[in-house]
């Protein structure tokens, strides 16, 4: 096991921010699961992404951490709302042992939405944009809700009965 992603999921878990970030190198990228063009770099982008996903999450816990010194995969399971989600993290560490990069993976996909749905307008609240939060919001509620419905209703009718 790598010291630096045991801190890194103890600091997640424990949702403190100032732990989690002291595993970060200062130039770190996130990578992240909602869109190719929402990318995150630096502590301070990384920070606010963070407290704001933290704040959303509930229940967060790793349950693998596997690899070698410069590359870990972390999986881990949370709640949001009513979803359960998963996540994988592939984590890329430097030569002083920091991360480097986050790539990250979500599932299902209604939880996958429900998380851009809080973090959308989290994200823009953090930057003092409320307009903006409001205006994301109410975008991104609907994609939320048509994923939800039909994990509930139509993948039921198309997913082969067990027996």
């Amino acid at each position: 096991m790598n010291a630096t992603t045991q801190r890194y999921r103890e600091a997640g878990e424990a949702k403190d921010i100032d732990a989690l970030m002291s595993t970060l190198a200062p130039t770190v990228i996130f990578r992240s699961p909602l869109s190719a063009r929402a990318g995150f770099a630096g502590h301070a982008q990384v920070r606010r992404l963070f407290s704001v996903a933290l704040g959303a999450l509930r229940d967060l816990r790793y349950h693998a951490d596997v690899g070698d010194d410069r590359t870990r995969m972390l999986a881990a399971t949370a709640r949001l709302g009513h979803h359960e989600l998963e996540e994988a993290a592939l984590v890329r560490l430097g030569d002083d042992g920091l991360i480097e990069e986050v790539t990250m993976w979500i599932r299902p996909l209604p939880a996958l939405t429900a998380l851009m749905a809080a973090l959308g307008p989290g994200l823009a609240r953090a930057a003092g944009r409320p307009a903006l939060a409001a205006f994301v919001g109410a975008s991104v509620r609907p994609l939320a809700f048509m994923t939800d419905l039909g994990d509930r209703t139509l993948v039921p009718l198309v997913t082969p009965e067990s027996g």
